[in-house]
C-alpha cells in the first residue's frame, strides 16, 4: 500500500502493479460473487428461450435438432458454471472461466445460425443483444475485447452474407450502426473498469493514511494496538514469545532548538531507515508519538530481543546531525508474561525505556538485567 504511483492505470483500464491488480480482481470477485452466477443462469435460460422461436422458423428436422442440442448444452454449462462458481477462490480463474463461458456462448450462437437457410434483420439485433451481455458481464476490458471482436467479425464476414430483405447500403449503415453501439459499450466498459479501480486505490489510500505515519511511513500508534492484540493473543495461545522494544531519540529537543524542526524530522527518517534495514519482515514497527518509537518482536524471547536493540543502537549511534554530534537512542525491553494484559506489556516496556533515561541515556535496558541488580 505504499507508493500512489503503483496505483497507475493502464490503458489496458489495468493496475500497473500487478499484485494491486490481483488484489482489486479478488475483491471484485468477493463483490460480485452472488451476482455473476445468477446472471449466467439468466443468459443460459434466456438462450434456451429461442428454441421456440427456432421450432417455428426452422423447418429441416435435422437442423432443429442439432440447435436444441446446442441450446440444451449452453443451458447445462451454465447450471454446472453456477454451480462451480462456489467453490471458485482464484479470481484468475474465474476470469477465465467467464471468458471461456463467453466465447462458448459465441461460438454456439454461430452455429445456431448458420442452421437457418436466410437471416433476418432480427438476426442483427441478436448480434447487438450478445456484444451487450457481453460488456454486461465482470471481466476484463482486453478480453470483452476480444469476445466482441470475434463476434462481429464472425458474423458480418460470413453469416450476414445471408440476410434475406436487406439491400447493400442498408447492410453497410446496419454495420455502422452496430460499430458505433460497441464503441459505446466499449466506452462504458472502459469508465465504469476506471472509475471502480480509482475509487478502490483511494480506498486503499485512506487506508494507508490511517494506519500510517505520515512522516515516515511506518505504522502509526492505533494500528501497532491493534496488531500488539492479534499477536499477544496468538503467542498467549500457542505458548510463543514475543518482546516489546520501547526506544526514544536522546536530547531530541535540543536537536530541534539548535538546527531546526526541518532537521529533527530529517532525523527521525534517518533513524527509521536504519531501524528498518536491522528488524525482520514479521516485525512491526510504529511510531509511538513525537521521538519515541515502539516495535514487536514476535517469535522473540528476552535475549534475542537485547541483541537486535544493541545492533540497533549501534546503528543509529552512525547517524549525525552535524561534524561533532551524534544521535543516540535509549532503548527498553519487555518480554511477555503468560496471561499478561497488552496494556500491562506496553507499561513495562515503556517503563525500562525510562529506566534507560535515567542510567544515562544510549543504552539497552531489559528486564532480566533490572531483576538481576535488585537482587
Amino acid at each position: 500500500m505504499g507508493d500512489k504511483n503503483n496505483y497507475d492505470i493502464s490503458f489496458l483500464c489495468e493496475f500497473k502493479d500487478r499484485n494491486i491488480e490481483k488484489e482489486f480482481l479478488n475483491y471484485e470477485l468477493k463483490r460480485n460473487a452472488k451476482v455473476i452466477g445468477p446472471i449466467i443462469i439468466i443468459y443460459g435460460l434466456v438462450y434456451f428461450v429461442f428454441v421456440v422461436s427456432d421450432y417455428f422458423s426452422i423447418m429441416n428436422t435435422q437442423s432443429f435438432q442439432f440447435i436444441l442440442t446446442v441450446r440444451l448444452i449452453f443451458l447445462a454449462s451454465s447450471v454446472l458454471i453456477y454451480m462451480g462458481m462456489k467453490f471458485i477462490n482464484n479470481c484468475d480463474i474465474m476470469i477465465y472461466l467467464i471468458t471461456a463461458y463467453e466465447f462458448v456462448a459465441v461460438l454456439a450462437f454461430l452455429m445456431i445460425i448458420n442452421q437457418y437457410e436466410t437471416l433476418t434483420f432480427l438476426s442483427i439485433l441478436s448480434v447487438v443483444a450478445m456484444n451487450a451481455a457481453i460488456f454486461i458481464t465482470p471481466n476484463k476490458l482486453i478480453n470483452a475485447q476480444f469476445i466482441s471482436l470475434f463476434l462481429n467479425i464472425a458474423f458480418f464476414v460470413f453469416p450476414a452474407n445471408h440476410i434475406y430483405g436487406i439491400d447493400t447500403s442498408v447492410l453497410i449503415k446496419t454495420i455502422l450502426y452496430v460499430i458505433m453501439i460497441v464503441t459505446y459499450c466499449n466506452i462504458g466498459f472502459y469508465l465504469n473498469n476506471y472509475y471502480k479501480r480509482k475509487q478502490y486505490a483511494d480506498s486503499l489510500e485512506l487506508l494507508r493514511l490511517s494506519i500510517t505515519d505520515s512522516l515516515t511511513g511506518i505504522f502509526n500508534r492505533a494500528k501497532f494496538n491493534e496488531e500488539l492484540k492479534k499477536w499477544t493473543d496468538y503467542c498467549s495461545r500457542y505458548e510463543s514469545d514475543i518482546s516489546l522494544v520501547f526506544f526514544d531519540i536522546d536530547n531530541f529537543k535540543r536537536v530541534n532548538d539548535n538546527y531546526g524542526h526541518m532537521t529533527g524530522d530529517k532525523v527521525i527518517q534517518d533513524i527509521v531507515l536504519s531501524i528498518q534495514n536491522k528488524i525482520r519482515s514479521t516485525d512491526i514497527f510504529a511510531r509511538w508519538g513525537g521521538e519515541e518509537f515502539v516495535i514487536l518482536l514476535p517469535n522473540t524471547g528476552n535475549d534475542q530481543a537485547a541483541e537486535m536493540a544493541e545492533r540497533m543502537r549501534i546503528a543509529i549511534e552512525k547517524i549525525t546531525v552535524s561534524e561533532s554530534e551524534n544521535i543516540t537512542c535509549s532503548f527498553g525491553i519487555a518480554t511477555l508474561r503468560e496471561n499478561e494484559s497488552s496494556e500491562s506489556f506496553i507499561k513495562r516496556g515503556d517503563k525500562l525505556l525510562y529506566e534507560a533515561k535515567r542510567r544515562g541515556k544510549n543504552i539497552v535496558v531489559y528486564e532480566m538485567e533490572v531483576l538481576e541488580e535488585v537482587r
